[in-house]
């Protein structure tokens, strides 16, 4: 296995590890030639396998990467070289800041059919571009589609795809491979994978974007599916029943194509004018997201202290710029109208303990993407995010400005407030950007349609980089700002006391 820092073909340098699965292990990586930023898939051998079996499975892997390759669009992860290292294959990717779906639904909770509809429209014109080349994916589920940081939806992982042309010697002669849950019933019974299995499995991974699991989970066979399947539609929203019941049809030939499934996600995506957005925030959803955020909590290591007004904390920390007087005392009731008096809410310590501290509200959920924090206001009209990134000799107004020209496209009615250095104390050089902007896009919990306020703060010290995130919906940006300012006057980068 890779370790950090290894130089991969003299060229990509191991990162961090992102994460492991069936196939391998992921890198975050440095492409030293171009001086990018990659993904690298490390493909993990089993060791039980025979000379002959292992030499297949390297070939069959690169050659599998290499059709991957082939799919250039912007809802697909690219796919820019295979390196071959140790005898293994290594395959270089795009990378994606980005949460997983499934991680986005254990955080957040099921998502509102408006904004399912959305992402299943994206993963929908991913699979036609494939399906048209040639390839199927075969795995189709929320662990391989990303919400990008800057909205943009991949289908990512078609390390086990494989062709679909008449003879192809690359086509798959039966078998199962693919994720219990999401597999289509066909394939369950060895038939070989097609365009319709990766419809079915569509179907299944909007079905449990708005409720919270799989369909027809412990049913087994055809039969069985199809003596359910007028229950399970019963529990998904009645806007989603039509398109889920014509994708999850047990017989592939009857099943729905990508031409209606197409027609009826755009209804959803963009309702009538004058339609308000379904947003649905179930008890089910509630529930998984405190049952998250409670989980991502308990295995935090530090834990949580209330801030007082006698803690040291009121003496702000190194590197944070003056804060401007607060507007007003906190308010008795935290209304959410517009004309709400400014309050300050209170706060709590959160220690990650890897240098850093912060001040956040309390009663925010909290949910962990590898080293990106994110507490979220429980109705949705405020989001705190929390990362910290090695310098790399990068100015941080520099960096907020490849992060605006990037993010920009992403949203509706994009205006940039302000963006460059601030004044700060000690020394410490800091930069802020501010912006409004009209959802969806940019961030996985953006509404479509609804205006947000953000300010992004990047704090150097020493050779790392906090970068500190605060939107809220424009209505509410006023009544929130005196806590915004607390939590930037409160936190505390790595290398500092406190």
């Amino acid at each position: 296995m890779g370790t950090p820092g290894q130089l991969v073909v003299k060229r990509y340098r191991l990162m961090r590890a992102l994460g492991q699965g069936g196939m391998g292990m992921v890198w975050e990586g440095h492409d030293t030639l171009l001086d990018r930023p990659v993904a690298i898939k490390e493909v993990l051998i089993p060791d039980t396998l025979t000379s002959r079996q292992r030499l297949s499975m390297i070939q069959s892997t690169a050659r599998e990467a290499r059709m991957a390759a082939r799919l250039n669009h912007r809802n697909i992860v690219s796919v820019f070289d295979v390196a071959d290292e140790d005898g293994r294959p290594w395959i270089i990717m795009e990378l994606v800041p980005s949460r997983s779906l499934d991680r986005v639904i254990a955080g957040e909770g099921t998502l509102s059919v408006t904004r399912a509809a959305t992402i299943a429209t994206e993963v929908l014109t991913a699979l036609s571009v494939a399906h048209a080349a040639g390839i199927v994916h075969r795995d189709v589920k929320p662990a391989n589609i990303l919400i990008g940081y800057d909205g943009r939806v991949v289908l990512s992982d078609f390390g086990i795809a494989t062709s679909t042309s008449p003879g192809d010697p690359r086509a798959p002669r039966g078998g199962a491979t693919g994720s219990p849950g999401f597999l289509a019933p066909e394939r369950a019974g060895g038939t070989p994978a097609g365009p319709a299995s990766d419809l079915w499995s569509l179907g299944a991974t909007l079905f449990a974007t708005v409720v919270g699991k799989p369909p027809f989970e412990g049913t087994r066979g055809a039969l069985s599916t199809l003596l359910t399947q007028d229950a399970e539609l019963a529990k998904a929203p009645e806007e989603l029943r039509a398109v889920l019941a014509g994708l999850l049809a047990t017989d592939p030939a009857r099943r729905m194509g990508p031409t209606e499934a197409k027609r009826l996600l755009d209804a959803l995506v963009s309702p009538a004018a004058g339609a308000a957005p379904v947003r649905r925030a179930g008890r089910r959803g509630r529930v998984l997201a405190v049952v998250a955020a409670a989980t991502a909590a308990a295995v935090a290591i530090g834990g949580w202290a209330v801030l007082r007004p006698a803690d040291p904390a009121n003496a702000g920390p190194v590197g944070a710029p003056t804060p401007a007087a607060p507007t007003t005392a906190a308010a008795p009731s935290p209304s959410l109208t517009p004309a709400a008096a400014p309050v300050r809410l209170k706060l709590k310590w959160y220690d990650n303990g890897r240098g850093w501290k912060a001040g956040v509200p309390r009663g925010w959920r909290l949910s962990i993407q590898e080293d990106y924090y994110t507490w979220s206001e429980p109705e949705g009209i405020a989001h705190l995010g929390l990362e910290v990134i090695p310098t790399l000799g990068r100015k941080p107004a520099d960096l907020l400005a490849e992060v605006e020209a990037s993010l920009s496209r992403s949203v509706r009615k994009y205006h940039r407030v302000r963006l460059g250095k601030v004044p700060s104390r000690r020394g410490a050089v800091v930069a802020e950007w501010e912006s409004t902007w009209t959802g969806p896009g940019y961030h996985s919990w953006a509404v479509r349609g609804v205006a947000y306020r953000e300010l992004q703060r990047m704090i150097v010290t020493g050779d790392r980089i906090s970068v500190i995130d605060w939107s809220v919906t424009a209505s509410q940006w006023e009544r929130l700002r005196p806590t915004m300012e607390s939590v930037f006057k409160y936190y505390r980068p790595p290398g500092t006391n406190g």
